[in-house]
């Protein structure tokens, strides 16, 4: 989601913009006469053709990468501009949707079995700490001493409805709070400071080390959980007498996988969950939603609604 505030657009285009990532087939999904059997093709970098029945139909999007688009290239396309606003005081969010198996987390961190993300394949995640980085020590060159940069950083894990601190495995279940100056956040998850990118990375592997523990040991799926990093950049300039303070935040999101209720068979809480958190995040992002924050009964939106205004 690009930067932008309440009824302001960003001075690149509309404050929402969807990108589309056409991934590879999977391995041993060709029929047999060796067609893979795609339903889908690129026309453009904005445009596909989904083969449907009885006709075909042609979508639009903001960008569309195919099968041959770089992780560099994708970051370079769908975040490098949300990270710059983030340094001129814009909150913003990116979050990859799609079926388990379709790429979100590959295209957000990197290929799932690694921990290194300073790899070719690393995702969107780790090269948006290098690319912050990047532009706070430029800032502080071209600004001199008058002014300085503070990062923080949280990772947190949301599933079934109860809120877990990737960078402390043995906290228990965390509470959304709303704060007159602090806006929304989780109370007790741990903020860790950084100072460059490197740090950044020890942090994500420290909390994504954790969520493959807890998928395991204490059975939360982390095929159906989300996974929220957010980067708070405070800058403070001095100017004589006057100090400038500007905050943002920038969310980037895991988020659980899409699947339909028949073909996961989910039930219960977690079916209430998951159409809540999707209906709530779509109506948000289109501009419809504009009830009061009581009303909203899940953590996920909750927790994003200020983040990305």
């Amino acid at each position: 989601m690009a930067p932008g505030t309440k009824g302001e657009r960003h001075v690149e285009g509309d404050a929402i913009k969807v990108y589309v990532r056409v991934r590879p087939p999977s391995e041993g999904t060709a029929l047999p006469d060796g067609d893979q059997g795609l339903c889908l093709s690129v026309l453009s970098t904005n445009t596909i053709r989904l083969h449907s029945k009885p006709e075909p139909k042609i979508f639009t999007f903001d960008y569309v990468a195919n099968m041959e688009t770089t992780q560099e290239s994708v970051f370079s396309s769908v975040a490098k501009n949300i990270v710059e606003s983030c340094m001129n005081g814009y909150n913003g969010t990116i979050f990859a949707y799609g079926q388990t198996g379709s790429g979100k987390t590959f295209t957000m961190m990197g290929p799932s079995d690694s921990d290194n993300f300073t790899h070719s394949l690393r995702g969107v995640i780790p090269r948006s700490f290098e690319y912050l980085f990047f532009l706070i020590e430029r800032e502080k060159e071209k600004a001199g001493s008058g002014k300085s940069f503070l990062c923080k950083c949280s990772f947190i894990e949301i599933y079934n409805e109860q809120i877990f601190d990737l960078l402390d495995s043995a906290s228990a279940g965390l509470f959304l709070r709303e704060h007159i100056k602090k806006g929304v956040f989780v109370d007790g998850a741990v903020e860790q400071v950084l100072s460059s990118a490197a740090e950044a990375y020890q942090v994500l592997t420290m909390g994504w080390r954790n969520r493959r523990v807890a998928s395991t040991s204490m059975n939360r799926e982390s095929s159906r959980s989300h996974a929220v990093f957010t980067i708070t950049v405070e800058s403070m300039e001095k100017n004589n007498e006057i100090v400038n303070i500007r905050s943002s935040l920038l969310n980037l999101v895991d988020l659980a996988g899409s699947e339909r209720q028949k073909d996961t068979h989910t039930e219960g809480l977690r079916l209430k969950v998951n159409s809540v958190t999707l209906v709530f995040l779509l109506l948000f992002f289109s501009g419809i939603l504009s009830c009061p924050i009581s009303e909203r009964d899940s953590h996920f939106c909750f927790l994003l609604f200020l983040g990305s205004r």
